[in-house]
């Protein structure tokens, strides 16, 4: 995975291999895409100023859901946490497991180095995929220098590529200097400028697998509308090749509760609450222009 070319591209990682990507954007409602996960992905978040609260929402936000296993790193939490140790603290919230390191000092890269290998080793006998997400670099460069970024960031796709973990950093262009940009990005497989639209929400509702999942199999149904239950049967039968009784009702609930609302609110899919069926809209999104989109634009 590391020692890629960093050649420039606006499209999503392959998924079939782990990969360390750069995104280049100030705007982070762009990087969706790229964090579209199975579920049961080991993800781990590092972060110098959200909450372990405002890393959880954002992710059930894009997901529907926790991954089955999420790490925090944070520094936003040390001056409220009286349990912050040198060792990560577990805390159990419905949804997943979830492991918090409370961090004080970002201008110790070299212990975040270490922070991050320790989750990459504890998952390393897991038979799990694995993502690192860095949600912005500048912080921890304003707070070192742009040497110490640099072995941080090669020390993380290192580790990653040893544990077969997929990295994903994003760099806001307005913060760091393009000098460091091009020093940082011979280290990743792809360096990427998130393609925007016109419309924000138009590309945050895409860029979710499972969104794109009700709309393809909508389109492709044989019926004008599918009930909401059996819409979660698929989705479970897409992502697990056995799905239990769990793995339906995570389906179901991230569908009712997340995914199909968000999809009715921009007028894609009809949504009856009562009935619990699903049908697309006849307004402005053709099935052509949308089948369009789907495989052309947003296709990962």
């Amino acid at each position: 995975m590391g020692g890629a070319d960093g050649s420039e591209s606006s499209g999503v990682p392959e998924a079939s291999r782990p990969t360390a990507t750069l995104l280049l954007t100030d705007d982070e409602t762009t990087v969706d895409a790229h964090l579209d996960v199975d579920p049961m992905t080991n993800v781990l978040v590092v972060s110098a100023a959200r909450t372990m609260r405002d890393v959880v929402e954002a992710w059930r936000q894009r997901a529907g859901t926790v991954p089955a296993t999420l790490g925090v790193v944070t520094y936003a939490e040390f001056d409220r946490s009286a349990s912050a140790t040198d060792g990560p603290s577990r805390r159990s919230l419905s949804g997943g497991d979830v492991t918090l390191t409370s961090m004080s000092d970002p201008s110790d890269l070299r212990r975040l180095g270490t922070a991050i290998t320790l989750y990459l080793d504890d998952w390393a006998d897991a038979d799990r995929e694995a993502l690192v997400y860095l949600d912005a670099l500048a912080p921890f460069l304003d707070a070192s220098d742009a040497e110490s970024g640099f072995q941080l960031l090669h020390l993380l796709v290192q580790s990653a590529a040893r544990a077969d973990a997929s990295v994903v950093v994003r760099v806001d262009t307005s913060a760091v200097d393009e000098q460091t940009i091009r020093t940082v990005q011979s280290l990743f497989d792809e360096v990427c400028t998130p393609a925007a639209t016109d419309d924000p929400d138009f590309r945050t509702l895409l860029s979710n697998r499972r969104r794109r999942f009700v709309l393809r199999t909508l389109l492709d149904a044989s019926v004008s509308c599918l009930e909401l239950e059996r819409l979660a049967t698929l989705l479970a039968r897409h992502e697990h090749d056995d799905p239990s009784g769990d793995d339906w009702n995570r389906a179901y609930t991230a569908l009712a509760s997340i995914h199909v609302p968000r999809l009715a609110e921009a007028n894609l899919v009809a949504f009856d609450r009562e009935d619990e069926t699903v049908r697309l809209t006849e307004g402005d999104w053709s099935a052509e222009r949308l089948d369009r989109l789907l495989t052309d634009e947003y296709e990962d």
